[in-house]
């Protein structure tokens, strides 16, 4: 009897297995898919209504004094909308993938969890058709519990979208990576730090 077996999609996974599928994935984005990792991740927040910029910035810090800040570099700022943003730093996919898994169990455990907005994991690629090069965003949403694309096409102060590119990337990867398919659940997020 011969048995054969095939990789299936990964259905919608929870922050710690998303984490761990990204940073296993680390070979797969630069080998075929010629994407590499910038170095940097950002988890974004959302602040509660009355939260000044300062309050905002100061709840995150307080919530992060249990993170190893000895194996993992971060920094927190707030943007011009209130939002704060957790930017870690490191050379490696795997490393800032268990970061950000680490990240969000911080969070939860501070009462934050329901207000992560998303996980953000930028990525250069080289277009060669364009000969440019291309920043893809991939955002962990919680509240789908899944990976979708986001690239900007063009001057970013026009806030365009590059959707055909969008779609192939998620084609490429939904084999490997937890990825939201309908479209209508795709968002792009302008302005970011990362």
């Amino acid at each position: 009897m011969c048995l054969f077996t095939f990789k299936r999609a990964p259905k919608h996974s929870t922050w710690p297995e998303a984490m761990e599928a990204m940073g296993r994935n680390s070979e797969r984005f630069e080998q075929q898919l010629d994407t590499v990792t910038t170095g940097e991740v950002a988890v974004l927040v959302r602040p509660t209504e009355d939260q000044s910029h300062t309050q905002t910035k100061a709840e995150l810090e307080r919530a992060l004094t249990g993170m190893d800040r000895a194996r993992y570099h971060f920094d927190v700022t707030v943007d011009e909308m209130g939002h704060g943003w957790v930017i870690l730093k490191g050379e490696h996919l795997p490393e800032l993938s268990q970061g950000v898994a680490s990240m969000g169990d911080i969070f939860a455990e501070a009462g934050l969890g329901e207000r992560v907005v998303a996980a953000v994991f930028p990525f250069r690629w080289h277009d060669s058709t364009a000969q440019q090069d291309r920043r893809i965003y991939w955002l962990y949403q919680p509240r789908i519990r899944g990976f979708t694309p986001f690239v900007p096409d063009g001057d970013l102060s026009h806030e365009r979208r590059h959707h055909d590119l969008e779609v192939r990337m998620e084609a490429a990867i939904r084999r490997d990576l937890p990825t939201e398919r309908k479209t209508s659940e795709w968002f792009p997020i302008w302005g970011m730090p990362v």
